[in-house]
């Protein structure tokens, strides 16, 4: 906030009259600084924390003109559930560039794959089922490899890995500038675990024609069951035996799915064009952008200042 209050002067000589919190974590100095320069403010809400949040940053905003740009539709009805006629609240999903069409070609089955599993990074039983199921996979396609790209430095995810015996099939991808480039040339993406939160990645691997295989989350729309991605779909106690019984389940679910992209190479093909014709329908970054400023507008009652001709050369 302090940093944010030293360039409150040069915003308001600027004319800002709008501040965007792009992620929940910058909500509250958003506000702060809206307040500061006599601002509206939008909040990006991401996530089912978000969600949870959202009651207490209203009351924070206080008289603050204040709106909540929902990424999903179950958030945006959850938001709206909640605030009622408290604050304005419209669905503004992410948006993406698209790709290169997946191509119509008969694919060959694969010799090995190479995985992008992402995730927090926080070991659980999601990451159990998983290295579960990548331990079977492996003694079958021994050449298979898969990159973590998660969000922490959990020890305990390496000490899994190594009792799993899988340091030859497991690696971690360090988190450095262009690594989402990296990550979408993975032959698939996998996320074990149900965030609740909305991710680009998800929806970029989707416009480049990358299977997405997934965990059910009910929070995320864009994740649809064989329209999208292929998803498991955890049983609380499919053999009545509590956890471990439920983490079998999850690995059992993973094993098919991994070895359905072995063996039906054609059906994750048709998986990405129905995923790419998706994405291209509802995730564009010109829809997200339209929206964003349709509710700009709709917080200041007038046209956004964009510069042009003269001004935008001065």
């Amino acid at each position: 906030c302090y940093r944010l209050t030293r360039l409150a002067p040069a915003l308001e000589e600027l004319g800002v009259d709008i501040v965007h919190a792009l992620d929940g974590r910058l909500w509250s100095a958003a506000i702060h600084l809206a307040r500061r320069i006599d601002a509206s403010v939008v909040l990006a809400a991401m996530s089912e924390h978000d969600v949870a949040a959202a009651g207490s940053a209203r009351r924070s905003a206080g008289t603050l003109n204040l709106a909540f740009a929902a990424a999903t539709q179950p958030i945006h009805k959850a938001l709206t559930d909640a605030l009622g006629d408290e604050a304005v609240v419209e669905h503004v999903p992410i948006g993406v560039h698209m790709g290169a069409a997946p191509a119509d070609l008969e694919p060959p089955k694969p010799t090995a794959l190479c995985a992008v599993v992402t995730g927090n990074g926080r070991y659980d039983a999601d990451y159990e089922a998983l290295f579960m199921a990548i331990k079977h996979v492996a003694a079958d396609h021994p050449q298979s490899q898969f990159f973590i790209d998660s969000q922490s430095d959990d020890p305990r995810l390496w000490q899994a890995v190594k009792q799993q015996g899988l340091l030859g099939s497991v690696s971690l991808i360090p988190r450095k500038l262009g690594h989402r480039e990296v990550l979408l040339k993975a032959d698939v993406i996998i996320q074990p675990q149900a965030l609740g939160r909305s991710r680009s990645l998800i929806v970029q691997a989707m416009a480049n024609g990358v299977p997405v295989l997934a965990r059910r989350d009910p929070w995320i729309d864009a994740l649809k069951n064989d329209e999208t991605a292929w998803l498991i779909d955890p049983h609380s106690d499919p053999a009545g035996q509590g956890d471990a019984s439920r983490t079998r389940d999850m690995a059992d679910q993973w094993v098919e799915l991994i070895h359905r992209l072995y063996e039906k190479p054609q059906f994750a093909r048709d998986l990405t064009r129905r995923a790419y014709d998706w994405v291209a329908k509802h995730h564009l970054a010109s829809q997200q952008v339209v929206r964003s400023v349709n509710l700009y507008r709709r917080l200041t009652g007038e046209g956004m200042k964009f510069p042009t001709g003269e001004t935008a050369k001065a």
